[in-house]
């Protein structure tokens, strides 16, 4: 189920909807990280650790090359966020293609896909900076980022997904369902946004994913 749901997501992604999404969220992905720069480049140029020049510069460039790392961390955080705002015309896009006959799914209303996206988003960032503590065991930190990352998207994006057909008693029910099935998913979610140029593309490909898994779960329910 879950190397089909990947099979079929990349299959889809020169699919016009999709290209159209990815120009949007781009644009405002950009655009944030380019105004946090500047903020972080203002402020982090005005403190003055000492009156040594060459000091100022070294705490310049740590200062500057910390909020790299930790923007880079964050970026699944930043692009599920953005992809919320889409999520409607990936989900009709990928029941087009696979999936004609069912019923189409209600546009989820704005307030609470929003709700639901900070939330989440807010937990993201919470949960990835007390995870930098496990830098100090480097074999282990990779393990915990991916699992409890891959945890929370899986989640967020099913929540999201599942908004367009069911009510929230039937959502987590369905989540109960899928359990360790979306959280791998969820895994390799993750894993494709901290992979290099395929993370630009992530969350397209995240949402078509768990559009795929969640349609599964409610055939088999039915």
């Amino acid at each position: 189920m879950i190397a089909s749901a990947f099979s079929r997501a990349f299959s889809q992604l020169p699919d016009p909807t999709f290209r159209s999404v990815l120009l949007r969220g781009l644009a405002m992905t950009v655009a944030l990280f380019v105004a946090l720069f500047f903020a972080a480049d203002y402020g982090i140029g005005y403190i003055e650790v000492s009156e040594n020049g060459l000091l100022n510069l070294l705490a310049y460039v740590a200062g500057m090359g910390t909020f790299l790392v930790i923007s880079l961390l964050l970026f699944p955080a930043m692009a599920s966020f953005f992809i919320a705002l889409f999520l409607d015309d990936i989900a009709e896009a990928v029941g087009r293609r696979y999936y004609p006959t069912d019923p189409p799914g209600q546009s989820a209303a704005l307030g609470p896909s929003l709700a639901i996206a900070f939330r989440f988003t807010l937990v993201l960032i919470i949960l990835n900076i007390f995870l930098l503590v496990f830098l100090i065991f480097p074999p282990i930190y990779p393990m915990v980022y991916y699992v409890v990352n891959g945890y929370l998207l899986s989640r967020e994006y099913f929540e999201l997904v599942s908004l367009r057909h069911n009510d929230p008693k039937t959502i987590r029910a369905l989540r109960r369902t899928g359990g360790t099935t979306l959280v791998v998913a969820g895994i390799g979610i993750a894993f494709l946004m901290t992979s290099p140029v395929v993370n630009l593309v992530s969350p397209l490909l995240a949402t078509a994913v768990i559009v795929q898994l969640c349609t599964a779960l409610q055939h088999r329910r039915a």
